[in-house]
């Protein structure tokens, strides 16, 4: 009789794939802090490369260090999850913010 391996929607571990990871992760790091670092930019500028590269490297860690992928339905599911969660995230934060800006502006009217 085989032991059969649980599915937990990960795939395989291979070396490869966090050596990639590892790299892009410091390299968007090196990106950010360059950026800061090189006091050339606008504000605004700066933002929005440090956000891009913030969103990036979330997007990097769970595909490399998660392994996050759809190639199973234990995948899939997870991916749901994770979707869902950004969802929650993206309504309270957002909720948030709105709130917080619409008490300001009452504020100081």
């Amino acid at each position: 009789m085989e032991h059969q391996q649980p599915d937990y929607g990960t795939g395989q571990k291979k070396l490869s794939i966090y050596l990639i990871g590892l790299f892009s992760c410091t390299v968007l790091t090196l990106i950010a802090f360059g950026v800061v670092m090189a006091g050339s930019f606008t504000k605004a500028e700066m933002f929005i490369t440090i956000f891009t590269a913030a969103i990036i490297q979330f997007l990097v860690q769970v595909i490399c260090f998660l392994r996050l992928n759809t190639q199973t339905e234990q995948a899939r599911m997870n991916m749901l999850s994770i979707i869902f969660t950004l969802v929650i995230l993206v309504s309270v934060i957002g909720g948030s913010l709105w709130i917080m800006w619409s008490l300001n502006a009452y504020m100081m009217s």
